[in-house]
């Protein structure tokens, strides 16, 4: 499994004080700010976080009917990651 992390000119805020998920992003010195929310947010979090399987920990999060929508979810959290990577909004870490 891929592993990310958080590029080193990349700022990020996780607010505690909100009802949903966000996390607001940066990359330094001068990119333009970029806002997550609900699941884009925790998809962040979690491979920021250094989580191997990004997608099965999202089911964990989000899911109680996990076998529902596995498949699923775990395409989009793949091209979702593919897409902040393309951002340099994580790297990837190894295969």
């Amino acid at each position: 499994m891929t592993s990310y992390k958080v590029p080193a000119r990349l700022a990020f805020v996780i607010p505690d004080d909100s009802e949903a998920p966000q996390v607001f992003l940066m990359e330094l010195p001068d990119g333009l700010p970029v806002v997550l929310h609900d699941t884009s947010a925790i998809i962040w979090v979690l491979a920021a976080d250094g989580e191997s399987d990004v997608g099965s920990a999202v089911l964990d999060v989000v899911s109680a009917d996990r076998a529902e929508v596995e498949a699923e979810v775990e395409a989009e959290v793949e091209i979702f990651l593919a897409d902040l990577v393309g951002r340099g909004l994580l790297e990837r870490v190894g295969d």
